[in-house]
């Protein structure tokens, strides 16, 4: 498609743009793509008396097949009585291939008024762009895409009948996944992922409990936050509900706050498996003025000092030490937000929304890094984000929460950031281990202040000899055996 890619060769190219280009370019624009949705989608009848939506699609420098398969998918997926329209945000891309070739594809190949092209005269960034196109929309309803996306069979109705049923209902579909190699459109039937958080505000993907799932596999589920894109929203609640934070910089951070702020001030969050869109999953090829750590850090402050209560707030700082003290604007507006709409506390979001994260000195008898006494070294979760078993670890004392943090709580769980620690055989020699804390065994343990670690069930003491973490018959005079927590609360 142009002389600059004839240029690259495939390594330059993945570099460069995060995806194959080539493969890209080969690949049809009106391709098929597999029907991923749980067999009994397949059966539901959706009403024709549903909004019109309109589907904001920024951009920036995304190669132009990728972004014209996007626009093509949804006006062959989409009922033409529901799209309203298609709203292109660039945000001042500097491909030439962007440019007024761009306009004329656009102006030649899809229906009057059905694309529509703006153009951002400066980088306003991702978030700024999705407001941008928000507010030049005209449908009842508004859905945010990627410029790297494919819908799939009947995508759109699941989201407008949940969001018609009730216009406080931000109604996520369900990623698919589009290799960002070969451009393959891959799904795996009955995988279905919510998205969760952990101190660090770092975004990963989970399972949902056994209690989120329905009588029916086709059934809604309640989601914690986003992943950015691919949802549908009433244009209007949008707007009372404060959109999005205008004071945040380029990216990073609203897929949170947002979630935040609608189910903390009455709204909901619903994933639906027979909505189902392809998104290439890609790091990001763009660049952060000031870097991306410091952009991340100031649109997380921004959304923690609006949200968090200040005993939350450490457990991040202690990731992020620079955030405490930065200065993030005026925030005035966002506060008035959160007081007319007299929404609930991030403790009550913690509570109700997302259990699954420890608040490491709520109802704790100890808490912070676990030390072995005689080997100086402290228990380590490795960053691990997820519900199924995983070891625990040793390593060097860092204390730093997101790898070492632990509670030991009154309820006598010994818990890290995502997980709780078990023991899943009670014979000398066993390993323990972290599982998730609501669907797994919640182990009680034992602990004696500078001393030894009891798992309750078992009877064992959790040993380190200086090379391995295991279970062992308890010894108060093993010097293995001797663990201190970092903080203390009797």
């Amino acid at each position: 498609m142009s002389t600059e890619k004839e240029q690259l060769n495939i390594s330059d190219i993945l570099e460069k743009y995060r995806l194959n280009i080539i493969a890209s370019d080969l690949v049809p624009l009106n391709r098929m793509v597999p029907d991923s949705r749980p067999p009994g989608c397949k059966n539901i009848i959706y009403s024709n008396d549903l909004p019109k939506t309109s589907i904001i699609i920024p951009f920036y420098d995304e190669w132009p097949s990728i972004l014209i398969r996007t626009v093509y998918s949804i006006i062959n997926r989409t009922p033409r009585h529901l799209l309203q329209e298609i709203i292109l945000v660039d945000d001042n891309s500097q491909l030439v291939e962007l440019k007024s070739l761009l306009d004329n594809y656009i102006r030649k190949k899809f229906p009057k008024a059905l694309v529509k092209l703006i153009r951002n005269p400066t980088r306003q960034g991702l978030i700024n762009a999705r407001i941008k196109g928000w507010k030049q929309s005209t449908g009842e309803v508004v859905v945010f895409f990627d410029s790297h996306m494919e819908v799939n069979i009947d995508w759109l109705q699941p989201l407008l009948t949940a969001v018609k049923k009730d216009r406080k209902t931000i109604a996520m579909g369900m990623l698919d996944y589009i290799n960002s190699r070969t451009l393959e459109y891959a799904h795996y039937p009955g995988y279905f992922t919510r998205y969760g958080f952990d101190w660090r505000l770092v975004f990963f993907e989970t399972f949902f409990r056994p209690d989120q799932v329905g009588s029916n596999i086709e059934d809604p589920r309640p989601g914690v936050v986003m992943v950015g894109p691919a949802y549908a929203v009433d244009s209007k609640y949008f707007g009372e509900i404060g959109a999005y934070d205008e004071g945040m910089k380029i990216w990073g951070g609203e897929n949170l706050e947002f979630p935040w702020r609608v189910w903390m001030c009455g709204g909901n969050l619903l994933h639906f498996p027979c909505s189902r869109i392809g998104h290439i999953a890609r790091f990001q090829p763009y660049s952060f003025p000031g870097g991306r750590r410091h952009i991340e850090a100031y649109n997380y402050k921004r959304a923690m000092d609006v949200w968090m209560e200040p005993n939350h707030k450490k457990f991040v700082y202690d990731h992020y030490p620079e955030m405490e003290n930065m200065d993030v604007g005026d925030l005035t507006e966002r506060l008035i937000i959160k007081e007319r709409l007299q929404c609930k506390n991030f403790t009550w979001f913690l509570t109700n929304i997302w259990p699954e994260l420890t608040i490491f000195d709520k109802d704790t008898i100890a808490w912070g890094s676990i030390r072995n006494i005689n080997h100086n070294k402290c228990l380590d979760n490795h960053e691990y984000l997820f519900q199924a078993e995983e070891l625990l670890y040793t390593e060097i004392c860092s204390h730093q929460l997101a790898t070492q943090g632990f509670s030991w709580t009154k309820d006598l769980l010994l818990r890290t950031s995502l997980q709780c620690v078990v023991v899943k055989e009670g014979t000398n020699g066993t390993k323990p281990k972290l599982q998730d804390c609501i669907i797994g065994p919640r182990d009680k343990w034992q602990h004696e202040k500078n001393g030894y670690l009891m798992h309750v069930k078992s009877g064992l003491c959790m040993n380190y000899d200086g090379f391995n973490l295991f279970m062992d018959k308890c010894d108060t005079s093993s010097r293995h055996q001797k663990w201190s927590f970092q903080h203390y609360n009797i």
